[in-house]
């Protein structure tokens, strides 16, 4: 394992979280790439339950990039919102997009995330999974409207007043956006006529992802018929009272195939570090027998004692990879245990910096290579400047071995402070870490 392939292994618990998170077709940057953000699913529903709704809201809407004509469903008792294939077939023709190539159905949880349920054009498998950003070409600040008070705040009667419906069936009057600051252009309409009354004490605002749906505001419902940003416009069109039932249960959650390609990493694994032990106990004896009998005569004795300090250094990485490994591949498990909620992400990041396996693995990985190079040098095949690279390669990997021993105390000092601290092990590990390497990485020897 060397500075390289040390990202491979703290890739795992990310190779299994974009098996288990399924993104959007708009990426978000990411000002932090080690602050994960403390999101986490604190839904009561399952990917394996059935879901009811009892509204459908025909609707339109439009930005510069899409255009459907479609519906969503609403539960008015919990809040779910849902979509299925009608949109999802609209969103792919005009997004390309393999998310919606295989969308069957998907609902919106109220903390933000959609439980999707798709079929695998490959295989017919039917798959779920919880999905971020999947509707992100939408206004952001949609996603951020989840209490009336929004409306209180940065919402006011403009005046303008209008019909919204397929036959003007919902008179409307219109809140202008205000206190937005840069936030550009935002207009909703509001309209007396609705179907149903909200009860705030159970919740006050039921809003779809396309700006539509009920507030209780100014001490009665509002139907919200619409609402119009810089680059957003949609309508509500006409609402039917249903009774539809989507069942959870006849998808598999993906975590039970992602748990299953954890336990064959895990076997794969134990299966190549016995044979590596298997290995390196013949090497030992062998290193040990030639010790004993070696010549005292030339270099034959260092040689012999290299050959036995190389086999126990290489017995202490693979204690240490296993060590390491292991925790990956629990922390995996318990990711995929928790239906890949961003805080369980962060929880399994962080769990890799309570130990200091992997710098140790480093220090150790050097000395191993200084012994090798010291090795060749003893010997008599080397001309002179295969003799200076060799040496030039000791001197370079002495200075690489000092600043992981600096890491080591840095980071052993951060476990005494902060110890009981978990994030802020992380995130000081993770600064020194980057502080100390990106010079080294850049110019390794400092040529």
């Amino acid at each position: 394992m060397n500075i390289v392939s040390l990202s491979l292994l703290f890739s795992l618990i990310f190779h299994f979280s974009q098996a288990q998170v399924s993104q959007g077709f708009k990426e978000k940057s990411d000002k932090d790439k080690f602050l994960i953000q403390e999101i986490s699913l604190k839904s009561p529903f399952t990917l394996d339950q059935e879901f009811f709704f009892n509204k459908k809201f025909y609707f339109t809407a439009k930005t510069s990039e899409v255009q459907v004509d479609s519906y969503f469903l609403m539960n008015t008792k919990n809040g779910l919102i849902a979509i299925d294939k009608d949109i999802a077939e609209q969103l792919k023709e005009q997004k390309g997009s393999a998310l919606f190539n295989e969308m069957d159905f998907s609902v919106r949880m109220e903390t933000g995330e959609f439980f999707t349920y798709s079929t695998r054009q490959r295989t017919g498998d039917k798959i779920s999974s919880i999905t971020r950003e999947m509707l992100s070409y939408l206004p952001d600040y949609l996603d951020e409207v989840s209490e009336p008070e929004f409306f209180k705040e940065y919402m006011e009667r403009d005046g303008n007043k209008t019909y919204v419906g397929d036959k003007s069936q919902f008179p409307s009057e219109s809140f202008q956006g205000v206190n937005l600051g840069e936030g550009g252009h935002m207009l909703a309409w509001f309209s007396k006529n609705t179907d149903f009354q909200i009860n705030p004490e159970n919740r006050a605002l039921i809003l779809s992802p396309f700006g539509i749906g009920y507030v209780f505001f100014e001490n009665r419902t509002y139907l919200v018929t619409g609402w119009e940003s810089d680059d957003f416009v949609s309508r509500l069109e006409k609402i039917e009272d249903v009774n539809i039932t989507f069942n959870g249960k006849d998808y598999t959650p993906i975590q039970q195939k992602i748990e299953e390609k954890i336990v064959e990493t895990g076997e794969k694994m134990d299966a190549a570090r016995a044979k590596e032990a298997d290995a390196l106990a013949r090497r030992e004896r062998e290193a040990q027998q030639r010790l004993a009998t070696a010549s005292s005569n030339g270099n034959d004795v260092r040689k012999a004692q290299i050959e036995v300090e190389i086999t126990e250094i290489k017995k202490q990485i693979l204690e240490k990879r296993k060590t390491l490994e292991s925790k990956a591949i629990s922390k995996s498990k318990d990711f995929s245990k928790k239906q890949g909620s961003l805080e369980s992400a962060k929880e399994s990041m962080e769990a890799m910096f309570e130990g200091n396996e992997f710098v140790e693995i480093q220090k150790l990985e050097l000395k191993e290579s200084i012994l090798k190079d010291e090795k060749a040098l003893l010997g008599n095949s080397l001309d002179s400047r295969e003799r200076d690279t060799k040496q030039k390669s000791i001197d370079c990997q002495k200075r690489l071995l000092a600043i992981f021993e600096g890491i080591y105390d840095k980071f052993t000092a951060i476990d005494r402070q902060y110890g009981a601290d978990p994030q802020q092990v992380f995130l000081k590990k993770m600064n020194v870490y980057n502080q100390e390497m990106t010079p080294v990485l850049t110019n390794p020897c400092g040529n």
